[in-house]
């Protein structure tokens, strides 16, 4: 079995944020970075402790310069960096699953802890095939184009909610209870690591009962910005295939999820 992780950083337990910054930008960024880390750490054992024979880790937040890499598990391979050509890069159909770890619930959910949709300052919405989407099953699609599922996602009680109406046969650990953007009750996180460990062992396990995420082909695909200047500039960005339907709005029929690049 061959597996990849997909890391975030604003849904591990106890991250916030600051009011009005970026998560780079807050006081618990450096905390963010760690507890991801542990928390995609006690996933990689579970998958190994399964019997995985591979197990990649995704930095996918920001520039991908955000874990803590020394206190990774040495058999993990590490993607990081920013500028790949696509979403999830290096992934194939030789993967058995994905696990998410951190994610968050996307843009306008309310009391949901830092939720966005890959860009706070830009999106406002993002649909397929006329319904709104996040990161969760913007990224749960891409791995299905590849048949591989997702079998776990941790995030807080919105961003769960969020992965199980896309992928109801996830298992899912609860890191936090939005209480607001920038509050939350949370677990401890060393009950949450603990958690994550069990909780993969008990996706692989059932792996079996799980599908591939797809959206059906062809998929339409519309993003509405927060400006109207961001909505122009993002069209003449894009270029091929890309129209102009509303002032802050653009939209573009793909044949797969494959061509979505945030």
């Amino acid at each position: 079995m061959k597996f990849i992780i997909s890391v975030d950083c604003e849904g591990p337990a106890c991250v916030v944020g600051n009011a009005g910054k970026a998560l780079s930008a807050s006081r618990d960024y450096n905390f963010a970075c760690r507890e991801a880390t542990l928390e995609a750490n006690a996933a990689a054992r579970a998958l190994f402790d399964s019997g995985a024979r591979e197990v990649w880790i995704w930095d996918s937040h920001g520039q991908g310069l955000n874990l803590c890499i020394d206190q990774l598990d040495k058999r993990c391979k590490l993607i990081l960096g920013k500028g790949f050509t696509c979403r999830f890069p290096g992934l194939d159909n030789s993967f058995s699953g994905v696990v998410m770890i951190g994610y968050h619930a996307m843009e306008g959910t309310k009391n949901a802890i830092l939720a966005h949709t890959y860009s706070s300052e830009s999106y406002k919405n993002i649909r397929v095939n006329g319904q709104t989407v996040g990161e969760i099953a913007l990224d749960g699609a891409v791995a299905g184009e590849f048949d591989v599922p997702v079998i776990f996602v941790s995030s807080d009680d919105k961003g769960c909610r969020e992965a199980l109406t896309f992928m109801p046969w996830l298992e899912t650990v609860v890191t936090k209870q939005g209480m607001g953007r920038n509050c939350a009750l949370s677990k401890h996180p060393h009950m949450v690591q603990e958690e994550i460990y069990s909780g993969v062992l008990k996706a692989v396990n059932c792996i079996h009962q799980t599908k591939p995420l797809k959206f059906k082909s062809p998929v339409q695909l519309e993003i509405d910005f927060k400006a109207v200047s961001q909505a122009v500039k993002a069209l003449v960005y894009r270029r091929r295939g890309w129209r102009l339907v509303g002032p802050r709005t653009i939209t573009k029929k793909i044949e797969s999820m494959r061509e979505w690049i945030c």
